[in-house]
């Protein structure tokens, strides 16, 4: 793709986050789009749980597989564990652990 709006114009039509992990799942690797999608969708869904406190979905098993976690965990925990596997973060908190203290936070997770 040529110029940079062609690119965002393609991320829009055919990414989504289900897309992009099945395809992880599939494939144990992701391009630099990809990757750089599921960092922002991250973010983002981040952001969304923080101020809304609304339950992300679920991720099929396969995805959940792949990303090395327990089944039936959310997707925004499978897109933090892939990113991790994949970029790995130096000298700060993992991602699994920002999204973990988040769901804790925004209490749809209880711990003891």
């Amino acid at each position: 793709m040529a110029n940079p709006f062609e690119k965002l114009i393609y991320i829009i039509k055919f990414m989504t986050i289900s897309s992009v992990l099945l395809d992880y799942a599939n494939r144990k690797s992701l391009n630099d789009d990809q990757i750089e999608y599921l960092e922002k969708a991250l973010i983002a869904s981040i952001q969304k749980v923080k101020f809304t406190g609304v339950r992300p979905q679920i991720a099929d098993d396969i995805v959940c597989d792949a990303a090395l976690i327990a089944r039936n965990s959310l997707e925004i925990s499978c897109m933090a564990s892939i990113l991790d596997i994949l970029r790995p973060i130096e000298g700060q908190s993992t991602r699994k652990k920002r999204v973990f203290n988040t769901l804790c936070n925004s209490r749809l997770i209880i711990t003891d």
